[in-house]
């Protein structure tokens, strides 16, 4: 009897374990919302065209691809039409 409560105990604080490990890996997962980097400022139906368009980009089809270079060069004509947007230049050619 004894040795049955012994390991019913050591199977509770095993279960416990996996449990507090688990959250611990949701938490840091958590941390990244957006495969996209920082500049993008890819959130809500940003992100999902870009998702779009990646899947698109990514097709076999040519009339697909066409669609989703279309897709980017209309977002990124309506990013450098907000008045937030400033021309970056890159720091190893100094062109924009």
């Amino acid at each position: 009897m004894n040795n049955l409560s012994l390991l019913e105990e050591f199977i509770r604080e095993a279960l416990l374990d996996e449990a507090k490990r688990k959250k611990r890996k949701k938490k840091k997962s958590k941390k990244r919302k957006t495969k996209y980097p920082k500049q993008y400022k890819a959130k809500g139906k940003r992100k999902k065209t870009l998702d779009r368009a990646t899947s698109l980009a990514k097709s076999s089809s040519a009339s697909d691809r066409a669609k989703a270079y279309k897709m980017r060069d209309n977002q990124e004509k309506k990013e450098r039409a907000k008045k937030s947007w400033k021309n970056k230049p890159r720091h190893d050619t100094k062109k924009s």
